[in-house]
């Protein structure tokens, strides 16, 4: 706190945890606008449809008022990469993994975008460009 960083308020995908961990760094005196809230990214076809979900549930509770939860949300992609589909490079029949793990990774990022995300965490520099020309300022 001495130095003024920020602190990103890691929580496994839960929107009362989420809260709870926002609640516990308010108390230490921590100012709020340096906290970044991240719910724990699952990837495309390993728990996306939760995350953005959660995501989706954050952003809704901070814009109606809940003072814990209006914080940005980070959410990073790299859990995109262990799917199966994603890194199998046994399933040659699905084509280049390079390619595969690239698109499962975009296809992760635009769902939390679309879900509310204000900062996403991408590994392969490509997705870095594509997602970063078509992100809303």
């Amino acid at each position: 706190m001495a130095f003024g960083h920020g602190v990103v308020a890691w929580s496994p995908i839960d929107i009362n945890m989420a809260k709870q961990a926002n609640l516990l760094l308010s108390d230490t005196g921590l100012p709020p606008e340096r906290v970044l809230i991240d719910p724990l990214t699952g990837g495309l076809g390993y728990g996306l449809e939760y995350t953005y979900s959660i995501v989706e549930r954050i952003r809704l509770a901070g814009l109606s008022g809940d003072a814990m939860l209006a914080r940005p949300v980070l959410c990073h992609l790299g859990d995109a990469w262990k799917a199966r589909e994603a890194s199998d490079a046994s399933a040659a029949g699905w084509g280049d993994v390079d390619v595969r793990g690239r698109r499962w990774e975009e296809a992760t990022g635009w769902a939390c975008l679309a879900a509310g995300a204000d900062l996403i965490v991408c590994r392969h520099p490509e997705n870095v460009k594509a997602l970063g020309r078509h992100t809303w300022r």
